[in-house]
């Protein structure tokens, strides 16, 4: 069995059949596989989070007509949200508090909750989809899961790899680089 500590302290067992984890195949569009990733954001078509939005979020344009509010380390303090409770803390279920921001933010739009933790070229990604103030479904993890929510908001790869390399996600290598 392979157990990491990632970057936030929490022991973790990427193995581990609790949780139905297992190795998954390297994410080349993630970059150089002995490298960290992780991410944990809302994401919508451009133009739907309306203003003002709650502490510590803001805005960030990608390509491909996606608006993207990470939830850098101070949002997750501000709004007491644990960090990637799908893919790192083997949640099935998203934690009350994101849940309720997720449907705070979509009340008369489509979005999804996108997290994903990769090191050394295993890890997982998970997504949860929102429509008109309401969860669609349950949280998703799998290897293909921020891909799915992309194309869920309508994003298709074109001449990328795939949606996560046509909206740009593989610009930073933390959530945090993206607020800074």
């Amino acid at each position: 069995m392979l157990t990491l500590l990632s970057r936030h302290g929490y022991h973790r067992n990427i193995l581990n059949q609790k949780y139905g984890r297992r190795p998954l195949r390297p994410n080349w569009a993630l970059g150089v596989i002995g490298m960290a990733y992780t991410l944990q954001a809302v994401i919508a078509k451009s133009e739907t989070f309306s203003e003002p939005l709650p502490q510590k979020l803001q805005v960030i344009r990608l390509r491909g007509g996606i608006d993207m509010l990470p939830l850098s380390t101070d949002a997750l303090k501000v709004h007491e949200i644990p960090f990637c409770p799908l893919t790192d803390e083997g949640e099935k279920e998203l934690p009350p508090q994101l849940l309720r921001l997720c449907e705070q933010l979509n009340k008369q739009c489509t979005l999804a909750y996108i997290e994903a933790e990769f090191f050394g070229g295993v890890g997982a990604q998970a997504h949860a989809l929102f429509s008109e103030g309401k969860a669609i479904g349950q949280a998703i993890v799998s290897e293909s899961a921020i891909n799915n929510a992309l194309r869920y908001l309508g994003i298709a790869k074109g001449e990328a790899h795939d949606e996560f390399e046509a909206v740009g996600l593989g610009q930073h290598r933390d959530t945090d680089e993206w607020v800074a």
